[in-house]
């Protein structure tokens, strides 16, 4: 009789369990969310152990989050035949990640850099730099399971919405509960739920809720506002400008010396987004010494009609339409920038922009 009850119990759970996941997946579809993965520290370490199959055609890019939005990944592998290595983090500075590939004896491959000013111009150990360090600390530490759970991870991922954790997860959920913040305590930015996705190639997106949505295009806009009003006023300069060009200038050194290339990006943005930056961060103060103190060749959207004809439709980043046209249009300019050979002869020439 026991057995007979415990059977019964045991179908009752899986029942249950079984209905309360595909409840919730189907609530989560139902709202026209989109599958995407996390970006996590295995995914990026994933990416991070192939950076010694870098090429021309597929260089490691590192930067903030307009990279991953602009460099579209899809477009640049049907020019050139690979993938770019996306090594790039949300928010956050590269120059760690920099650090981290100069201090690799076996890296020598070719590297993009993206370059956002109010990010990549901060002191070492700034916030910006936080969770780029935490990455490069923990790939050394990215053991046999958690590489086996990353690759059973992946295939649930692929099938199943509400494992999204940075946005469908219990904490990411409750953080979002209209809760007052306490005085003083800046909780952080806060986006809306459904503005962006990441894909197993580490592409990121604006989704198309997002798109259609200028309601909450604005509350992207009101985002980047807050921020602003919560970083440092004055942008970073005199001895401490000096220190980060010169921990740069090293780390590009390191990689040229063994016989790679690092090649600097400034990607789009616009409204007052792009004029606030361009204030706090004057060119010639910033990106041109940049240049001049590591001897690299850059790009400046602004610089090339091509580049600089899109809109962000919050400011920011560019939509994944238009991300296309820019990657076929950032290509040749890279070719005649640096004499590499990128594309494959049977490339696809640069479609027209459709900006919002």
């Amino acid at each position: 009789m026991n057995q007979i009850s415990f059977r019964k119990s045991a179908f009752l759970a899986v029942f249950l369990v079984v209905a309360f996941v595909a409840g919730w997946e189907g609530y989560w579809r139902s709202q026209n969310y989109e599958l995407a993965f996390n970006d996590d520290e295995s995914l990026w370490s994933y990416y991070r152990s192939q950076v010694y199959e870098s090429s021309p055609a597929r260089p490691v890019v590192i930067g903030s989050s307009r990279i991953k939005f602009d460099l579209d990944q899809n477009t640049w592998e049907q020019i050139t035949g690979k993938k770019p290595i996306q090594l790039s983090l949300v928010g956050t500075s590269p120059r760690p990640l920099l650090t981290d590939l100069g201090n690799d004896p076996n890296f020598r491959g070719i590297l993009l850099v993206d370059v956002t000013e109010p990010l990549f111009f901060t002191p070492d150990g700034a916030f910006p730099e936080k969770q780029a360090t935490r990455r490069v600390k923990a790939y050394p530490n990215w053991s046999l399971s958690q590489q086996i759970s990353f690759r059973m991870n992946r295939v649930l991922e692929s099938n199943l919405l509400f494992l999204d954790e940075e946005g469908l997860s219990l904490p990411a959920l409750i953080s979002r509960l209209p809760i007052q913040d306490r005085p003083g305590v800046w909780p952080g930015p806060r986006f809306p739920l459904a503005w962006s996705l990441n894909r197993f190639d580490r592409q990121t997106a604006m989704t198309r809720a997002f798109l259609r949505d200028t309601v909450m295009q604005n509350q992207v806009k009101a985002v980047w506002n807050d921020v602003r009003e919560h970083s440092p006023k004055q942008a970073v300069d005199g001895p401490l400008l000096e220190a980060i060009l010169n921990s740069v200038k090293k780390s590009v050194d390191q990689i040229r010396t063994r016989g790679g290339q690092v090649v600097f990006i400034r990607t789009p943005s616009d409204g007052p987004m792009n004029i606030g930056e361009n204030l706090g961060f004057p060119r010639s103060k910033y990106w041109d010494r940049l240049l001049s103190h590591t001897g690299c060749r850059g790009i400046y959207f602004s610089d090339y009609p091509e580049l600089s004809r899109f809109r962000c439709p919050e400011w920011s980043h560019l939509t994944p339409r238009d991300a296309i046209p820019f990657t076929r249009s950032l290509i040749p300019i890279l070719e005649q920038k640096t004499g590499w050979k990128i594309a494959r002869h049977s490339a696809t020439p640069p479609l027209v922009s459709s900006t919002l």
